[in-house]
């Protein structure tokens, strides 16, 4: 009853994507979101930035496809096959609102991995699009209509127009992996928070279309960026927190800081957790605080690490790094964050020995971190904080000259 092991081997079909019950759970997360946008604005969001990542769908069998189909009032029902999905519309006297615009952000991942999802979002776009419904109860059909005629008025052909209009999957060139937003970080080439924001779109303008697939669109791409309000993310693994990897601040944080830089002013941005039994939706103040908490400064989780005491401390640095990169593209980490851990890691003397003892160029490289975050102006710790950190930086970078 179950698949021989060494052969026949596979992960699963692609178009069995998204599950019904991943749709389901999108659509919860979707109205999480929009209730969150409600509470805040007396209204709802216009239009909706998602970012989809291969691995999570693949994790989740399409929770973020569910979340897309239902900001735009559509859900899905299974073909005649086993695997074949079809997707019906919901008529706006049930879906009870207007229907939302999107705007989707894959990796090169996703494109690779789900083709068919590239095709079925595209169809669905071009469906919504061409409703005949007024304007302010499709708002995906506005947005298209908006972009059509700028199109059309910059001497595009009527036919490349349309397709380019209703198309909404932005992601790298065709071949192409990743962002450098993660790259500048890390080595810390970079001066001001836009440069950030302007490598992202660099990267990331490239159209999926059904006419077109990798095409540069730099205009077409700000364009829709300036109409967004909210900008979201599934979290769906226990195993990394939004501080555990530097593809959140690569991914939703170089979306929100590109969306901040072509509207003039920051979107909404919401992580919504699908790990437990209920999804939830929070601002990413409140996701990156909970990383904090739980694992950076959290004694049995930093214990745990450095049981591999070279590795362990090697990670906790990175961290450190990834917390850095949340700060200058989402402008949601507080300044306690740099206090705790500057408490946790310097002036507990002890941990502090253990980290210089296990790794020093890790935890040379974790200072050096806390005192760039305060010269970008992200901490603004005391005096006598600010000395501890200094003479600490030096100690070590004695230690480390002095290395054979």
């Amino acid at each position: 009853e179950v698949l021989p092991s060494g052969r026949n081997l596979y992960a699963f079909d692609p178009r069995a994507v998204p599950s019904p019950t991943a749709a389901e759970r999108g659509a919860t997360v979707a109205e999480n979101s929009i209730r969150q946008y409600r509470d805040s604005h007396g209204d709802y969001p216009r239009t909706t930035a998602v970012v989809l990542w291969g691995l999570e769908t693949s994790r989740t069998q399409g929770e973020t496809i569910g979340q897309i189909l239902h900001y735009l009032g559509v859900r899905i029902r299974r073909g005649g096959g086993a695997f074949r999905t079809e997707y019906d519309i919901v008529p706006l006297a049930e879906l009870g609102r207007p229907r939302l615009n999107v705007v989707v952000h894959m990796t090169g991942i996703f494109r690779d991995m789900y083709p068919n999802l590239l095709d079925d979002l595209n169809r669905v776009f071009r469906h919504v699009s061409d409703l005949e419904e007024p304007e302010e109860l499709n708002l995906f059909r506005a947005q298209t209509r908006r972009t059509e005629a700028e199109l059309l008025a910059a001497g595009n052909e009527p036919q490349l127009a349309r397709d380019l209009a209703s198309a909404r999957l932005f992601g790298p060139a065709e071949g192409q992996y990743g962002t450098t937003v993660g790259r500048l970080v890390e080595t810390k080439q970079w001066q001001d928070e836009a440069e950030l924001g302007a490598a992202y779109a660099d990267s990331q303008q490239h159209l999926y279309s059904l006419r077109e697939r990798g095409r540069a669109e730099p205009a077409l791409f700000r364009s829709h960026l300036q109409a967004v309000d909210v900008v979201s993310q599934i979290r769906a693994s226990h195993e990394r927190e939004v501080t555990d990897s530097d593809h959140y601040y690569e991914y939703f944080g170089g979306l929100s800081k590109a969306v901040e830089q072509a509207r003039g002013s920051r979107a909404e941005i919401h992580i919504a957790d699908t790990t437990g039994e209920q999804a939830a939706t929070e601002s990413a103040k409140q996701a990156i605080a909970r990383g904090v908490r739980t694992r950076l400064a959290n004694p049995k989780w930093i214990d745990g690490l450095l049981k591999h005491p070279y590795h362990g401390t090697q990670q906790i640095g990175r961290r450190f790094e990834f917390v850095l990169g949340l700060a200058a593209t989402t402008g949601q980490v507080e300044p306690w964050v740099f206090d705790r851990l500057e408490e946790v890691y310097v002036q507990d003397e002890n941990r502090s020995r253990q980290l210089a003892e296990d790794n020093r160029w890790a935890y040379h490289g974790m200072i050096e971190t806390l005192l760039e975050s305060r010269q970008r102006g992200y901490w603004q710790p005391d005096e006598a904080v600010l000395d501890r950190l200094q003479r600490k930086y030096l100690e070590l970078e004695g230690d480390l000259e002095s290395v054979p």
